[in-house]
């Protein structure tokens, strides 16, 4: 049977519990190597990774928060070197804690959006290149319902989400409207 993603290869930010970790595996089913982020947890990653080699396919662990721009570049950089190529980005990463807004500080405030939406700008940054180069390339932005619904003592997490719907509008006409052929 020839798996869709065979020779591909995957970063999944997050990618070590929850949605992400579902993720992940996924993509390995279809036959690709990934790439495990997580932001600190390394035993999480690890295990990841140790599932998805468990099917037959490649993974490896990255740590590092994708709100360092240099992290980010260093896992992108890290891929490259690894597997010669990224064909698929999927920016999972976030936060979701919960404060009233009236309640919430700057720093609370920039602590989710530093995740979850400039996280998603530094890993699209960092891997237009390789994603474009591949031919194929696919971004994934995992959003949420909430950006749509709004939810309580979530406005942080709720502006968030919203943006990244907006980031993914955008990268929809600034770089598939402009790939080259």
């Amino acid at each position: 049977m020839t798996k869709e993603l065979a020779g591909k290869v995957a970063i999944v930010t997050g990618a070590g519990r929850n949605i992400g970790r579902a993720i992940a595996l996924t993509v390995a089913e279809g036959g690709a190597f990934v790439v495990v982020n997580a932001r600190s947890n390394r035993a999480e990653a690890e295990a990841v990774a140790q599932e998805i080699e468990a099917t037959g396919s490649n993974a490896v662990v990255h740590i590092g928060d994708v709100a360092d721009a240099n992290a980010v570049q260093a896992m992108v950089d890290a891929a490259v070197q690894q597997f010669g190529r990224i064909d698929i980005l999927i920016n999972n990463a976030a936060l979701r804690r919960e404060k009233p807004f009236a309640e919430m500080d700057y720093a609370a405030w920039r602590e989710i959006l530093d995740v979850t939406l400039d996280g998603a700008f530094h890993c699209v940054k960092a891997c237009l290149p390789a994603v474009r180069k591949s031919g194929a390339g696919t971004i994934v932005n995992i959003g949420g319902l909430s950006a749509h619904t709004g939810a309580k003592n979530r406005a942080h997490v709720v502006t968030a989400k919203a943006g990244i719907i907006g980031l993914t509008r955008a990268l929809a006409h600034d770089v598939l409207m402009t790939a080259s052929p």
